[in-house]
């Protein structure tokens, strides 16, 4: 009697299915032949904020179909715009590969946990949903969803409070009225947004 895990049932019931990518069957049926990474496998219904993902979609669905991203980092930046407080998501990655092919020699040497994402042409099946993991539940942080990223809003905020500061005691040195005015009516909405009380 042969054993098949998780992963592996995962991976063989999506291949047997029409996917978008041509190539996307042949990747799949490679994975299974590499005990390591199947084991590193972690199915997720969405990709958002994680890093180390794949997606493989069935044919007749919307967007890409197939993606293999390596090394993503998302970030939000603070940053000063005539005057105004501008919010910038920044993502920044170390490989983008389009092709299943390509994907193939990369994912040899990856050692990492492989975060996959199946995109099915309608509702997602309960084989599926049960397999893969939400991504609010996914273990890449400890702390709540979009806790992080107040954090990180919090912190450029203080950091832009910092450099006002800096600029405003400038201002008073050179007697700049107007450089003074613009720059202290900025500090003060940006520390009324501080949660931290900045002195």
């Amino acid at each position: 009697m042969v054993i098949i895990s998780g992963n592996e049932y995962v991976i063989r019931r999506f291949s047997k299915t029409p996917l978008k990518h041509r190539m996307s069957k042949y990747l799949l049926e490679r994975l299974l032949t590499q005990e390591d990474l199947l084991e590193r496998i972690v199915f997720v219904t969405a990709r958002d904020y994680l890093s180390n993902t794949m997606l493989i979609a069935q044919a007749g669905t919307e967007g890409t179909g197939f993606e293999l991203e390596l090394g993503a980092v998302e970030s939000e930046h603070i940053t000063l715009v005539n005057g105004r407080l501008v919010k910038d998501r920044r993502k920044s990655r170390e490989t983008l590969i389009h092709e299943p092919l390509e994907a193939i020699e990369v994912l040899q040497n990856f050692s990492g946990t492989l975060y996959v994402q199946f995109v099915f042409e309608g509702p997602i099946p309960l084989w599926y949903e049960q397999a893969a993991l939400p991504t609010e539940i996914v273990p890449d942080s400890s702390l709540p969803p979009g806790f992080a990223a107040f954090i990180r809003d919090q912190i450029d905020l203080v950091l832009l409070a910092i450099t006002l500061k800096h600029e405003i005691d400038e201002a008073l040195r050179t007697h700049n009225e107007e450089a003074f005015r613009e720059h202290i009516k900025l500090y003060k909405q940006v520390t009324k947004s501080c949660f931290w009380k900045l002195s």
